[in-house]
């Protein structure tokens, strides 16, 4: 079994370096043909923009829960069923702004930045992304919110430690939504089994080199932010996030999460069998060009008592992107 792991290992990093290759020669190219250095950096950014503060989105706390401090947004009415908002990359809590909007009105909302991300601490060591060190965070900072039971929603890498925060404390869920990220096993075994998903996935692949990734995500002042989310974020939501990620290795943080969990070089804690499944909806949208179709179909043969439902007519962060339709499919979820 350690052989098989280390095999693939090192095919992951072999294809790995195949794509740094090809960036590296293609940056290069482009360079020469525009070789202004300023046009190829990340603007430097200290002042907080305004939109962060913004009373409409909650109320912003501090927690130290596992030996981390995190940051959190919270909305709504505190003696009301707890709805915790896992984001996903590259994003923070202000990706959940508009179910923020939408969802204190019946529960008490609460966004929280991920360890490395946002206003949440951030580790140096890799090791410190680990998705069971995450997925304890998760289950403490629902335990310090003063609750046993929760509904979880997630996004990306959110719904990866979502699907695995499920896995191991279903007995805490009461339902859970996920989009856009089946599980880690369903993850490497989609890219073992679907071309369409290895194709998808050559990121996936090339965030696991080292340095290359950061500057492939804050070159051209962010411009794989602007490119992904740039369609439909505001001039000053897009402000928001480049200043989330100009911020002191925002990025390097972000992208460990990837070279911690996808290299095959590290075994998580084996999953517990369960006899009780909560209900559970997973959303994959339409047009995603990260994560195929095919997952909804794997996991929902993966977890009992769990549906999904395509989003038409949106991208990745359909969370976002078409934040409307979103929320009317979880609601019409969490009425039934």
């Amino acid at each position: 079994m350690l052989i098989l792991r280390a095999i693939q290992a090192a095919l992951l990093y072999g294809i790995g370096a195949f794509y740094a290759f090809q960036f590296v020669l293609q940056t290069a190219l482009q360079f020469l043909a525009d070789p202004d250095l300023a046009a190829w950096l990340a603007k430097k950014r200290s002042v907080v923009p305004t939109l962060l503060g913004d009373p409409r989105y909650g109320t912003h706390r501090f927690v130290e829960v596992n030996g981390v401090k995190l940051h959190y947004v919270e909305k709504g009415d505190p003696e009301k069923p707890l709805m915790l908002f896992l984001h996903g990359f590259p994003e923070f809590w202000f990706s959940w702004r508009h179910q923020l909007e939408e969802f204190s009105k019946d529960y008490w909302t609460v966004a929280v930045d991920l360890r490395g991300y946002g206003q949440s601490e951030g580790f140096d060591d890799r090791a410190a992304y680990q998705i069971d060190v995450i997925v304890e965070d998760i289950r403490s900072l629902v335990r310090a919110l003063g609750r046993d039971r929760v509904i979880v929603v997630g996004h990306d890498w959110g719904a990866v430690l979502g699907f695995q925060f499920v896995s191991k404390h279903m007995d805490m869920v009461d339902r859970y939504v996920m989009m856009g990220g089946p599980s880690l096993n369903e993850i490497r075994r989609l890219l073992l089994i679907s071309w369409q998903q290895f194709r998808m996935s050559w990121y996936t692949f090339f965030f696991l080199i080292p340095w290359l990734p950061e500057f492939y995500i804050w070159g051209k002042d962010f411009g794989y932010i602007e490119q992904n989310m740039g369609g439909f974020l505001t001039k000053s939501e897009l402000e928001a996030y480049k200043y989330t990620f100009s911020q002191r290795n925002a990025v390097t943080r972000a992208i460990d999460y990837y070279r911690e969990n996808l290299s095959f070089l590290r075994k998580e804690q084996k999953l517990p069998k369960l006899e009780n499944h909560s209900p559970g909806l997973y959303l994959i949208a339409e047009h995603d060009q990260f994560i195929s179709l095919r997952s909804g179909r794997v996991m929902e043969r993966s977890l009992p008592n769990l549906w999904y439902r395509i989003v038409p007519g949106t991208g990745h962060y359909m969370q976002q992107e078409s934040h409307r339709l979103v929320n009317k499919m979880i609601r019409d979820f969490l009425d039934l």
